[in-house]
């Protein structure tokens, strides 16, 4: 909300029960509005009356006063709840497609039956909706979800194309894994599809020719030494479309896994089960950083089933900063070579963000912090720039590493990852531990400092632990292969 304006507007002095949630009943329509109140009379409002107007988010209700405390753009974010809505019953909708197309991608016939959970069991991050989805037959039985890019949260309306770009940097993600770290577990990709209609599905799902050919396509791809990565994935294309972006995914959840923030809060001090936590998580980030990239950048998905590191380092801020109204500083295409200009980039989106954001400030004294820390910022930025390294190279990084995207078992070892679709190839400057750590927001961890601080040299640990066995592994393998 804007600090600086005070609406003058009437309202009613009662407020109603909030709208039903997003598709109770499963195919219920969900409210539009964001504000419903109840008529007993109308009168210019006072302001205490003002502070107590509830506003509906997609998180939940938050009243005017606080909204006044918060810097998010939340005209937008209210805005989210209608556009969420008709997302869902635009994907509704379209259940018999849906469910056709979790077929097409298995390669299953119409014996096998496909069942798509109501939207009360719908799954909603900050970025996609996951649809649960049943197949059953005589001899299978298989739990699936089904991954949607919502385009109002991804910039699509300022920027057409954003959804696709976001979709071909995650598969690209996923098919680079799959080939250069089996030893990270992820969710089974079976196909996917862009908001344009083009389809791919995982060879080991289509006929036998189909599977020969590709193989014998993929040696070639090898004997001739090509320096891109030519994927699983293959065109398979289907008369059924989907009114968004979609991947067809394994559901990784069972009795034995389960979130790391279901159970973070209450078990986030059994320095066991935190061991075994940060054991894991210095397995994926070093296991991402064994092969150097050339540049800074996101891999990206091509038609002909290639992926190269081609993409602008498409993360989560910049997402978020341009759905938001932020200009663009980076094109679709463009990489880094070196890392001075892809800092001086970022910095210059963040300068662009300042001067469109409407919070970006409370006032003048506020405004002159601002630019004091951004001008400082540029000037002491070379000294966090190890100069050794400032043309590589550089390693893959998992931008978006919370608890919601790690699943575990009871004793927290490590079970899956999920979501990747904010991995790039960034400076090592940039590899951190996690701020969450503590269980705290990063605007709060200086309230913890000492806590945090206990807790990050016990991940450091954890880490050069991981690193000490991986080099001890990696002479092993030297030696045995040395004559």
């Amino acid at each position: 909300m804007n600090r600086f304006s005070r609406p003058a507007f009437h309202i009613h002095h009662k407020m109603a029960t909030p709208p039903t949630p997003i598709g109770r009943n499963g195919d219920a329509n969900p409210a539009d509005k964001t504000m419903t109140m109840e008529t007993t009379s109308t009168s210019i409002a006072s302001p205490a009356e003002v502070n107590e107007l509830k506003i509906e988010l997609l998180r939940g209700p938050i009243t005017y006063k606080s909204a006044l405390l918060n810097d998010g753009n939340l005209i937008h974010q209210a805005e989210y709840v209608a556009l969420t809505a008709a997302f869902d019953r635009q994907l509704w909708k379209a259940r018999s497609t849906i469910k056709h197309l979790t077929r097409h991608h298995l390669g299953l016939d119409d014996r096998h039956v496909c069942a798509v959970a109501p939207m009360r069991h719908w799954i909603r991050g900050s970025f996609n909706v996951c649809i649960p989805i049943e197949v059953k037959s005589p001899s299978l039985y298989r739990t699936l979800m089904l991954r949607c890019a919502m385009p109002h949260k991804l910039a699509e309306a300022e920027y057409p194309g954003s959804v696709d770009e976001k979709m071909g940097c995650e598969v690209g993600t996923y098919a680079w894994i799959q080939e250069r770290c089996p030893d990270i577990r992820i969710p089974y990709l079976y196909g996917f599809g862009f908001s344009d209609h083009r389809q791919f599905t995982h060879e080991a799902c289509r006929p036998w020719h189909i599977r020969v050919m590709h193989w014998l396509r993929r040696q070639l791809h090898w004997l001739l030494d090509y320096p891109t990565l030519l994927s699983s994935y293959t065109t398979h294309s289907t008369t059924h479309h989907l009114p968004a972006a979609y991947m067809l995914l394994e559901d990784v959840g069972s009795d034995t896994s389960q979130m790391l923030s279901n159970t973070f809060q209450q078990h986030r001090g059994d320095p066991d089960r935190r061991r075994r936590l940060f054991r894991g998580m210095a397995r994926l980030m070093l296991s991402l950083a064994r092969i150097p990239q050339p540049r800074i950048g996101s891999f990206r998905f091509h038609n002909d089933g290639t992926v190269t590191l081609t993409n602008r380092p498409l993360n989560c801020t910049t997402m978020m900063l341009e759905n938001d109204g932020t200009p663009r500083t980076m094109q679709t295409n463009q990489t880094y070579s070196c890392t001075e200009p892809f800092v001086a980039d970022m910095l210059h989106l963040h300068d662009k963000r300042f001067l469109s954001h409407p919070n970006a400030i409370y006032n003048d004294k506020n405004c002159r912090g601002e630019m004091a820390a951004k001008v400082m910022t540029r000037a002491l930025a070379h000294r966090f720039i190890r100069q050794n390294q400032r043309n590589g190279p550089f390693f893959l990084q998992l931008n978006d590493l919370h608890q919601s995207n790690i699943f575990v078992d009871d004793e927290w070892n490590i079970t899956c990852l999920i979501d990747l679709e904010w991995v790039c190839a960034l400076p090592a400057e940039m590899l951190a531990a996690p701020y969450w750590m503590t269980g705290r927001a990063i605007d709060d961890i200086w309230e913890g400092l000492a806590e945090f601080n206990a807790v990050h040299a016990e991940f450091m640990g954890a880490f050069e632990e991981e690193e000490h066995v991986r080099t001890i592994a990696k002479s092993a393998a030297f030696l045995l292969i040395t004559p």
